[in-house]
C-alpha cells in the first residue's frame, strides 16, 4: 500500500513539474510577441507623425481649422508651416493663406457687426410702429397732453403774480408734461405718467413724473385760506397739471426717451397738514414694468411721446 502510495505521488509531481514548464516556455513566449508588437506599433505611430507632419498636410489641416472657426489654431499651423518648411512653395503658400486668413477675421468682423446693427435696427423698429397719443381716454378719464419737453426748470402753481419751481440740480434736468384731465367721477384716482429710454430693444424705467397743479385762483387758495374749485373735481370737470421727474443728462443722452401713461389710476388726492397748497396727488402702488416691450402696449401702455 505504501509503494502505491509514493508511486501516485511521483507520477503527480511529474506531471505538474511538466504543466508548470510549459505554462512558463509559453508566457515567455507572449511576452516575446508582445514586446515585438509594441515595437512595430511605436514605428507605426512614428511614421503616421511623420505623414501627418507632411507641408500638404498642415496645410490641409490648417484649413479644416479655419472653416471649423478655429481661427488662432489654424493660424498657428500656417505660423509654424512658415518656420519650419522657409523658402519652400509651402511656406508661400502658407504666408497667402495667412494673409487671406486676415481678410477673412476682418470680413467676419464687418458681418457680425452689420448683423448685430441689422438687429438692432429691426428692434428699434418695433417700438416706431407704437404711434404716440396726445388724448387718451381711460374709464371715466380723457387725458389731454398739451406739451412734451425736457428742460432744466419746472414750473408749477401758478397763482396770480407768482408761481413755484423746481431747477434741476448740476447735470440733471426735468422730464416734464403739461396735461389736461378731464374726468366724469367727482374725485378720481390719476394714473402715471412714466419715463423710459430704449436700451438693447426694450424701454427701460428712468422713473414717475409726480403731479403738481398747474395755476390757483390767488393766493389765498393756495396757502389754503379758502377752496379753490378750479382743482376740485367735484366742482370742475377739467384740471390743469404740470408734471416733472427729474433725471441725468447723461441718462437723456445716451438713448431716446419715451414717455408713457400706465392704465392703471394709483394717484390719490389727499390733504396735507402742512404746506402750500395744503391739497396734492399723492403716488400710491403704481407698479409700473421695469422694462417694456412693443407687446405691452396692447393693453396697459400708452405711448404719449419720444424725445
Amino acid at each position: 500500500m505504501k509503494f502505491f502510495t509514493k508511486l501516485i505521488a511521483v507520477s503527480l509531481f511529474g506531471i505538474l513539474g511538466c504543466s508548470n514548464g510549459q505554462l512558463n516556455a509559453d508566457l515567455e513566449n507572449t511576452k516575446a510577441v508582445l514586446e515585438k508588437t509594441k515595437e512595430e506599433l511605436t514605428i507605426c505611430s512614428s511614421v503616421l507623425a511623420d505623414v501627418l507632419n507632411t507641408p500638404d498636410q498642415r496645410i490641409l489641416n490648417a484649413k479644416k481649422l479655419f472653416s471649423d472657426g478655429n481661427i488662432a489654431s489654424a493660424r498657428t499651423e500656417y505660423e509654424q508651416i512658415v518656420a519650419k518648411f522657409p523658402n519652400t512653395e509651402y511656406s508661400k503658400t502658407a504666408v497667402n493663406e495667412l494673409a487671406g486668413l486676415d481678410k477673412a477675421i476682418q470680413k467676419r468682423k464687418a458681418e457680425a457687426e452689420k448683423q448685430r446693427a441689422e438687429v438692432e435696427r429691426i428692434k428699434a423698429l418695433g417700438f416706431k410702429v407704437l404711434k404716440p397719443s396726445s388724448t387718451v381716454k381711460f374709464g371715466d378719464l380723457s387725458l389731454h397732453f398739451e406739451k412734451v419737453w425736457t428742460g432744466k426748470r419746472w414750473s408749477f402753481d401758478d397763482h396770480g403774480r407768482e408761481y413755484s419751481l423746481r431747477d434741476a440740480t448740476r447735470g440733471n434736468e426735468h422730464v416734464l408734461v403739461r396735461l389736461s384731465i378731464s374726468s366724469e367721477s367727482k374725485n378720481p384716482d390719476l394714473p402715471p405718467i412714466l419715463a423710459y429710454q430704449y436700451f438693447d430693444g426694450k424701454l427701460i424705467l428712468l422713473g414717475t413724473l409726480r403731479y403738481e397743479f398747474r395755476r390757483w385762483k390767488d393766493y389765498g387758495s393756495y396757502l389754503g385760506n379758502y377752496a379753490d374749485y378750479g382743482n376740485d373735481f367735484a366742482h370742475t370737470k377739467t384740471i390743469p397739471f404740470n408734471l416733472g421727474f427729474e433725471t441725468s443728462q447723461d441718462n437723456l443722452k445716451s438713448g431716446r426717451v419715451y414717455v408713457i401713461m400706465r392704465k392703471v389710476q394709483c394717484f390719490t388726492r389727499e390733504n396735507k397738514d402742512f404746506g402750500r397748497p395744503e391739497v396734492e396727488y399723492k403716488m400710491g402702488i403704481c407698479a409700473p414694468k421695469s422694462s417694456l416691450e412693443v407687446a405691452d402696449f396692447e393693453n396697459d401702455y400708452v405711448l404719449i411721446k419720444t424725445l
